[in-house]
Parts: C-alpha cells; sequence; structure tokens
C-alpha cells in the first residue's frame, strides 16, 4: 500500500512533512526567527498587530470616517443655503400671494394634500397655468409662470407639479363592446 495515512493527510494538507522541516536552510530558519518577537510565548512577524493596534487603527478610520461625513454634511448645507437665498430672491421680488384671498386651490405636493389661497382670478389663472407655485421655508407661494420656471431651473423639487394631478384620460378606459 503506497499510501499511508501519513501520506494521505499530507496531501490533504492536515500534517506537516517532517523532511521538509530538516530541507529549510539554517539561515531561512534565522530570519524567521529574526522577523517576529515574541510576546505571552506566542511568536508575532511584523504583519501580524497587536489588539491595541487594531483598535488604534480602527479608531483612526472612524474618525476619518467621521469627518468626512461632516465635510460632507457641510457642504451639502451650504449648498442648500445657496439655492434657498436664489429662490427667496426671486420670492420676495415675485410674489403674488394676497391677503384677502379666501378660495383655497388644493394641490399634491411631496405626497400630501397642500392648499393655497388665491382670489378667483388667480385661481383661473393658476388653473390655466399662467401662474405657478413654489415651496420655500415651509410656505406656497404664488408666482408667475416666467418667476416659477426660474426657480424651476433652480430646484425643481421646490415647484409642485399642478399638471400631474389633473387626469385627463381614465386610468381603466371601458371597452368600445361594453355596455353599462
Amino acid at each position: 500500500m503506497g499510501n499511508s495515512l501519513q501520506d494521505q493527510l499530507l496531501a490533504l494538507g492536515l500534517a506537516k512533512d517532517k523532511q521538509e522541516k530538516k530541507k529549510r536552510s539554517p539561515a531561512a530558519a534565522s530570519k524567521s526567527r529574526a522577523g517576529g518577537r515574541r510576546e505571552n510565548g506566542r511568536k508575532h512577524t511584523a504583519v501580524e498587530m497587536t489588539l491595541e493596534q487594531a483598535y488604534a487603527l480602527k479608531r483612526k478610520e472612524e474618525k476619518r470616517q467621521a469627518e468626512q461625513a461632516r465635510r460632507k454634511k457641510r457642504e451639502e448645507d451650504r449648498r442648500r443655503k445657496q439655492l434657498n437665498s436664489a429662490i427667496r430672491d426671486i420670492v420676495k421680488a415675485n410674489r403674488l400671494n394676497r391677503d384677502d384671498a379666501e378660495i383655497a386651490r388644493n394641490f399634491m405636493f411631496r405626497g400630501r394634500i397642500r392648499k393655497i389661497n388665491v382670489t378667483p382670478d388667480q385661481l383661473k389663472a393658476l388653473n390655466n397655468g399662467e401662474l405657478g407655485i413654489a415651496y420655500l421655508s415651509g410656505g406656497y407661494h404664488l408666482l408667475s409662470r416666467d418667476h416659477t420656471d426660474q426657480v424651476r431651473q433652480l430646484s425643481a423639487d421646490h415647484v409642485p407639479d399642478l399638471v400631474s394631478g389633473v387626469e385627463e384620460e381614465d386610468e381603466f378606459p371601458v371597452p368600445d363592446d361594453l355596455t353599462w
């Protein structure tokens, strides 16, 4: 039987060959001893790190990620403030909201029903698309179509889409051959 149990274990990598240790040169053995240090009876090479080093590396990486997240948040805040400032300039100069408006015009914005008070003339113009609405700092502002387009160019998220709520065709059309 050519395959002894030792040969089979060696083939599977579960056992070490005694002759392999003897074949290693004394210079290679001395390099491996010199390259590591002993701590608590265990040999550590330069590649291995201690638990303290691993925790220090982990803390350093967490600090780097936290600083990167803070930097990204500051940049987003700065960009959002610039955008809101530009929209605020347009809204302040061209706002058409009136205090005596009594008609509530409802519309969908960000998944909820919102309302803005308008006069009868403004309601007609708003429904015809001559006027538009812009959202800024919790309020809805009535603007002309040109100014609404300016706000939309800056940020489409600040302008509710008043047309998509009105469906021109039925979602489920009735077939011609079906009679009610």
